[in-house]
């Protein structure tokens, strides 16, 4: 495989991983966002309810995508080892 490609590929994992730390910001920030909110004076207790789980939906998403992002940034960065590893034994 070429070594410009595999450059690339390695930098395509490098922002995978740094978008699965944006992603991570992001959901903590909405997360607090969400509970920061004000309540209606009639529906209280449903309100705190729903609010809470969406609170946990929130920070439960963002930890996912996360995950999501940094695995697959981490197996490609592992994959461009492996060619290149490959290349130099040949």
């Amino acid at each position: 495989m070429p070594e410009r490609t595999l450059e690339w590929f390695e930098l395509l994992s490098r922002v995978l991983l740094g978008a699965a730390a944006i992603v991570l910001v992001l959901g903590v920030i909405a997360a607090s966002s969400v509970g920061a909110t004000e309540e209606v004076p009639l529906f209280e207790e449903v309100q705190r309810q729903g609010r809470t789980i969406a609170v946990f939906g929130a920070l439960a998403g963002s930890v996912f995508a996360a995950g999501v992002l940094a695995g697959l940034g981490a197996l490609l960065r592992l994959k461009v080892a492996e060619v290149r590893a490959a290349d130099k034994t040949e």
